[in-house]
């Protein structure tokens, strides 16, 4: 099996404020709550959303809870069709969430914009083909119901492209699927689609500066079936040059460890059981 983005948990300010925008905002259903925690769904086969206190999402990877500017993450939620774009993009908006880069066609011919949480998180909102030249300038987008994603995607900025394609397909055995030198991307059987993009070309493509500091409010979770498997894959981090913190049992039972990868990303491994 193919490794894959199991799951995505943001750092919020907020938990309750953070759930209502994703509710309203990208039509997410929850599907578990904790005090502190809400696990939501992105849809069918999708890797779940989780949204957890700012700082015990630090505490929990072992790191500095202070950080500001560039998340270097762009998730992103692709519709069916560009109307789903403009649709989604005013439901973000009146959920308050921020318009970062209005929607625009692209010379590849989809129809992509920018948006952000509360909390700064960035979302590629996106369809495959531009509007119609036919569809109407006047249609409204008031009181509807988010679009579905058709596809969710991660996107992870890189100080070192060809660094980090050696790290995920040599060293944790992602498959790749696409490279063309500054952008790669790896297969998927399920979960959101995962991909590299060089720093400073995602951060123009968000239509961000690119310059941040300290914790990113970002960990991406890959579930395991064993203990063993946990050690294995925090083992080959760190044997192609990741950062490591051992795993541990936790107080409710799982075995979960952490490692950054070398432009600094978290991700947490864990037990399945």
């Amino acid at each position: 099996m193919e490794p894959q983005i199991d799951a995505i948990t943001l750092g919020v300010k907020d938990v309750q404020r953070a759930k209502e925008f994703y509710v309203h905002g990208l039509g997410c259903e929850p599907v578990q709550e904790a005090e502190g925690f809400v696990a939501l769904s992105l849809g069918a086969a999708m890797s779940t959303l989780g949204l957890y206190a700012w700082d015990a999402l630090a505490a929990d990877a072992g790191v500095a809870p202070e950080g500001s500017g560039f998340r270097a993450t762009a998730m992103s939620f692709i519709v069916d069709a560009a109307d789903g774009v403009d649709a989604l993009t005013a439901t973000v908006r009146r959920a308050g969430g921020t318009v970062v880069k209005q929607p625009h066609s692209q010379f590849w011919g989809g129809y992509t914009g920018y948006v952000a949480d509360p909390d700064g998180h960035l979302w590629k909102i996106g369809a495959n083909h531009r509007p119609s030249i036919f569809r109407s300038r006047g249609a409204t987008t008031e009181h509807v119901t988010p679009p579905t994603p058709c596809e969710t995607a991660v996107t992870l900025a890189c100080r070192d492209v060809k660094q980090s394609k050696t790290f995920y397909a040599d060293g944790l055995g992602f498959t790749v699927d696409k490279s063309y030198g500054k952008f790669v991307s790896f297969r998927s059987e399920g979960g959101a689609l995962f991909s590299l993009y060089a720093w400073d070309a995602l951060a123009d493509d968000a239509g961000v500066a690119p310059t941040g500091t300290g914790f990113r409010g970002i960990t991406l979770s890959r579930l395991v079936p064993s203990a063993d498997h946990v050690d294995d894959v925090l083992r080959a981090a760190g044997e192609a040059g990741g950062t490591v913190a051992p795993a541990a049992r936790a107080p409710w039972g799982g075995y979960a460890g952490h490692f950054r990868d070398p432009s600094g990303h978290v991700w947490k491994v864990a037990a399945r059981q």
